[in-house]
This record gives structure tokens, sequence and C-alpha cells, in this order.
């Protein structure tokens, strides 16, 4: 099953992208692609809603830890929703997310991403 990737920009400088499918050694080359081209520009936050993802390896990982990376050093904030268990599983086993930002829903990642952008206008 091929990987469709869903990018917006939610708010200036903070993207979701949403992922449907395998991301696996086929298909995480396309998501490292669009990833870098994104990073061409500033990004404040990046949440990947992993709702539509059902198999993840470990080409998958690196991608996302390259992308968690990546934000972070910038200054950013890296966040993932709705993996599906199988998924969270991977991630739990290969202790990838210890203290990350992992949520359940859009709506719990929205409001976190609103408090971090109030937070940054009342500097």
């Amino acid at each position: 099953m091929p990987l469709k990737i869903s990018p917006r920009e939610k708010r200036p400088t903070y993207f979701e992208m949403t992922l449907e499918g395998r991301l696996d050694t086929g298909t995480s080359p396309q998501l490292e692609a669009l990833l870098n081209q994104l990073f061409q520009n500033p990004v404040r936050g990046l949440q990947l809603n992993m709702r539509g993802v059902d198999y993840v390896s470990s080409a998958g990982i690196r991608v996302v830890l390259l992308a968690m990376k990546k934000i972070k050093a910038g200054g950013g904030t890296f966040m993932m929703t709705e993996l599906q268990p199988p998924v969270k599983k991977v991630f739990d086993i290969a202790q990838v997310l210890r203290g990350e930002n992992v949520f359940t829903s859009i709506a719990e990642a929205d409001a976190y991403f609103d408090a971090i952008q109030k937070k940054e206008r009342n500097k």
C-alpha cells in the first residue's frame, strides 16, 4: 500500500501532515523528501497525524526521528497524533517517543499548539 501524505499549514510556520498507509522502506523516502522540502523554511511546529498509518518499519521510525531532531534543533515543537495501537506499540518498543508530545486527538494537539503560540505572543 502506498503512503498518502496530506500536508497543510495550520497556522504560519505550524504544519500538520496526515499520513495514510504504510511507513516503510519503500515509502519513507517520500516522507523524508517532503520533510526536507518543508524544513527549507522556518518551521515552529510539526504535527504528524498518524491515524491512517497501519504499519511502520525501522525506516519509518528513522524518518520520524530525523524530523523530530530537525524541528527541535530550530527550537520548534514536534508532536504525533492518533497513532493506531499497533503503530504506537512499535514506537513504544523502540523507546523513540519517551517524553515526546503524543496526543490522542487533533483537538488536544491544537490546544497545545494554541498555548505555545499564545506564550510566544506574550513574550
